[in-house]
């Protein structure tokens, strides 16, 4: 009936409650067995979802249904000591005894733990503040704690080269230890963010009047085939164009003797035509490797060359009977030898050492059968005095006889004077390191000296500029801020016997000197002028060097 019927009258609903949603997502945090085929527990993770724009059942979806919750309440009283329950079960006995440490007993004193600790500078200026006889009397107190350890400066000042350092400085004379001690604090620090300085070394200038004088070049350019097929053939040219080298000598060009010819003729197509004679020498015992080359220069029409017929000048490969038996020095193309009528020049490209130093005993080792440095000074001595004229020795080396030759040295506290004056196993201080490199190691510098004093040869460019520094040869490729930093080693040299350097003297002391004879009254031949050119446009990852012989 009209009577018994409810009428409920119709309201708005009100706005639902914005409620946070959360689901439970699971993670597999350890696994054990092989290939990843053992058990692995799960660790709970709750992740809010607390944008409206989620979809209904978003959490669901992830978790196929498992758990959604309307509240943090809810899931908290529900299902957190569940799911801790579950994955403490699952975990491996690490994670259970790390999730539960087990509490001492009431009976039982936990014991303290020993903790690695340093000394303390409150400690110490505590210690300070007690009165001198306490401080006497007392004891250190003991404990188990485990001593600091030394720092790298603290081990370095109780090694025995420190002591033995600081017990030659204590009984070092007063003035040579305040002459020490002034040196270092006059030496400016180097700004490592800027190149290595390179001191002035200006060219000898032949005077006028003189008669013919013989200019030699020498490059080592690390593959001739991707030379003359690259940009670089350009630098190249470039090169002989402006100094117009009489001879120019390659190393390492790394050419089969079947290749030659074809390298020869764009070698003649892109230097200047006067460079119409080429020797060669290749090896044998490894295809693409090593390799030496001399390249003469004719004279021009109308003009007088130097050398008369180069055509006709005698060039021979290896050193002869000195090489019989060595493979490398006979087999690996190292050595030419070009015989002039004021002199002999020869054109070397000195083995490596290698990066295992496989051959350092090689170079080295002058009791062994075939020692290099020792066989290569009798065959400069042999020509010297077979031919009875002097010898002339340029090309790359691979050795730094100097400290100023290797760019490393430059920042040590001694450098140059201090560090030159020690003896080589001791300049590598803090530089460990270069003791395994080649061409840097003490055997081969202290072998150089004895192979120029054997052989009667003078580094002509160390006896025009002693003291110079910063100038190189050889930039490594593998650190591309090398050459822009200055950062090399000097490893090509040019070498002549003692009879062509007797009057050669830095440009300083030249000027000064009352007793120095006219030009025109120095003996002949003699070396003239010994150059670095490392200003210049690389070729590869050597720079040119060369000298000018007044004949």
């Amino acid at each position: 009936s009209s009577s018994s019927l409810r009428v409920t009258p119709t309201v708005p609903p009100a706005a639902p409650r914005r409620r946070r949603q959360f689901f439970f997502k699971t993670k597999v945090l350890a696994t054990s067995g092989a290939r990843g085929t053992g058990f692995g527990y799960l660790r709970p993770t709750f992740i809010a979802l607390s944008r409206p724009s989620v979809p209904p059942g978003f959490g669901r979806q992830l978790v196929q249904g498992h758990f959604a919750f309307g509240s943090w309440t809810r899931l908290a009283s529900s299902c957190a000591g569940a799911l801790a329950a579950t994955a403490l079960k699952m975990a491996p006995r690490q994670a259970r005894a790390k999730a539960a440490p087990a509490e001492p007993k009431d009976s039982e004193t936990p014991e303290p733990v020993a903790k690695r600790t340093r000394p303390k500078k409150a400690a110490a200026a505590s210690k300070e503040e007690l009165p001198a006889a306490d401080s006497q009397a007392d004891t250190p107190p003991q404990d188990d704690t485990t001593p600091a350890k030394q720092t790298r400066r603290a081990r370095a000042k109780a090694s025995p080269k420190a002591e033995a350092k600081a017990a030659a400085d204590a009984a070092a004379p007063e003035g040579e230890k305040d002459a020490k001690k002034l040196r270092r604090m006059n030496t400016p620090k180097r700004d490592k963010d800027s190149p290595l300085p390179r001191s002035l070394t200006p060219r000898q200038l032949v005077p006028e009047g003189i008669g013919k004088t013989l200019k030699v070049l020498s490059l080592n350019v690390a593959g001739l085939r991707s030379v003359l097929n690259g940009d670089k053939a350009q630098i190249l040219k470039a090169l002989v164009e402006r100094e117009l080298p009489d001879i120019f000598c390659l190393n390492e060009h790394k050419l089969k003797q079947e290749d030659v010819e074809e390298n020869e003729a764009k070698l003649k197509e892109l230097l200047p035509k006067e460079y119409a004679t080429m020797h060669w020498t290749c090896s044998t015992a490894k295809k693409g490797y090593s390799g030496v080359a001399m390249i003469i220069r004719h004279s021009r029409d109308g003009e007088t060359g130097v050398i008369s017929a180069p055509a006709e000048v005698e060039v021979t490969a290896g050193m002869g009977e000195l090489g019989e038996g060595d493979t490398i020095a006979a087999e690996e193309g190292r050595i030419l030898t070009m015989e002039l009528p004021q002199l002999v020049l020869v054109s070397t490209y000195v083995p490596n050492s290698g990066q295992d130093l496989g051959r350092l005993s090689y170079r080295v080792d002058r009791k062994s059968e075939h020692c290099w440095d020792r066989n290569f000074a009798k065959y400069v001595s042999t020509l010297r005095e077979s031919k009875k004229k002097p010898v002339v020795v340029i090309g790359d080396l691979n050795c730094c006889a100097e400290v100023q030759d290797i760019w490393n040295m430059y920042d040590r506290p001694d450098f140059p004077e201090g560090l030159a004056e020690k003896p080589i196993a001791d300049q590598y201080l803090g530089l460990t390191s270069l003791k395994k490199s080649a061409g840097l190691t003490p055997e081969e510098r202290e072998s150089f000296p004895k192979m120029l004093k054997e052989a009667d040869l003078v580094d002509t460019f160390r006896a025009l500029h002693p003291d110079a520094s910063g100038v190189f040869s050889y930039y490594s490729m593998r650190v591309v801020k090398n050459r822009s930093m200055n950062q090399g080693l000097r490893l090509d040299y040019v070498l002549a016997s003692s009879s062509l350097c007797a009057h050669l003297r830095p440009p300083a002391e030249r000027g000064a000197a009352k007793d120095e004879a006219p030009a025109g009254d120095l003996p002949v031949p003699r070396i003239q002028d010994s150059f670095i050119l490392d200003e210049d446009d690389l070729v590869a990852d050597h720079t040119a060097v060369g000298c000018t012989i007044v004949l």
